[in-house]
């Protein structure tokens, strides 16, 4: 092969890596930093790469472009493996409230996903959980969600007790009632019931009375409130079904016989009767069901007569088990 036509062919072998490079390293080249990359507060890249150094004078530079900041963070993604120190970055970015709270986002998630696929990850934990402790009360809605929900799904203990002193009055609230028992439910503790039950009683906002009743399901002498709920007539329909949910995971018997009721009530709520009667065709005694006539008749008279598709729907499927 003579000069010209290598020449050619290493041309040739340009355009089309051109052609392929990826999106981001397009955007970086595109949209680079201002002029004030680097900085102080970021280290500098560990090697010679052009792309990392200029993901991270991106990352620095307050006036890049919301694509350049996007691109930059991929680069990151794709160096993080082999430069650890990438993630000190991410995370002076993230707790560092003078940056904008959408961009702090954006590199949360990062965060997040890098801890679930990075070996290296766990020796960087106790620096992440701290950082996520610093911005629970950021004045960003979103992200200070995201972060006590990353912290309780982790199980810490500080989240936690500051979600129930917030519930309990002790302190300002993190987030409404309603999504701090969501975040209590992923590791609940006993010392939970007391205030589950008292929001059940006197409750905040019907959200919270919903997410109360989800958290007794773990409550072995929640039975009875449970029970009384099902059978309060003036109780809101979205309650009774938390309720029933959580009998059935508490107390199957038990439910069985109120699903039983509930069918048999002409006055019961369509979706509540759907509901316990999609728990019976699927998981209910198929002996005890193959004996209850009264039942069977009740579920023919629904699914000849009623107007609710939901009911029809469970009526159809329960006659089609006991048939079989």
């Amino acid at each position: 092969m003579d000069v010209s036509e290598y020449r050619r062919q290493v041309e040739a072998e340009a355009e089309a890596a051109a052609r392929r490079e990826p999106a981001f390293k397009k955007a970086l080249r595109k949209a680079g930093p201002s002029g004030r990359a680097g900085g102080g507060a970021f280290p500098s890249t560990p090697t010679g790469d052009d792309d990392l150094s200029m993901a991270l004078g991106v990352i620095a530079d307050s006036d890049a472009t919301d694509d350049a900041f996007t691109a930059a963070l991929q680069a990151m993604s794709l160096e993080v493996g082999d430069h650890l120190e990438l993630i000190d970055t991410l995370l002076a970015y993230l707790g560092d409230a003078g940056n904008p709270p959408d961009r702090r986002l954006a590199v949360l998630n990062l965060l997040q996903e890098i801890s679930f696929r990075m070996v290296g990850f766990p020796a960087k934990r106790p620096e992440y959980m701290a950082v996520l402790r610093s911005i629970i009360e950021d004045p960003d809605r979103k992200l200070r969600r995201v972060a006590i929900g990353i912290l309780a799904r982790e199980k810490d203990d500080y989240v936690q007790r500051r979600l129930v002193d917030g519930l309990e009055g002790k302190s300002k609230s993190l987030v409404p009632a309603a999504k701090a028992i969501q975040f209590l439910a992923y590791d609940v503790h006993s010392e939970y019931f007391p205030i589950a039950r008292r929001i059940v009683e006197n409750p905040p906002s019907q959200g919270a009375k919903v997410e109360a009743v989800r958290l007794l399901a773990a409550d072995p002498s929640a039975r009875d409130l449970l029970v009384g709920i099902l059978r309060d007539r003036s109780e809101k329909t979205e309650v009774k079904m938390a309720a029933a949910v959580a009998l059935q995971s508490l107390d199957p018997e038990e439910f069985e016989r109120q699903a039983r009721r509930i069918v048999l009530d002409n006055e019961e709520d369509d979706q509540l009767r759907a509901l316990s009667l999609n728990a019976l065709t699927y998981f209910g005694s198929p002996a005890v069901q193959r004996e209850d006539e009264e039942l069977a008749r009740r579920v023919e008279s629904l699914n000849s007569e009623s107007r609710s598709r939901s009911v029809k729907k469970a009526t159809a499927g329960y006659l089609a088990k006991r048939g079989g």
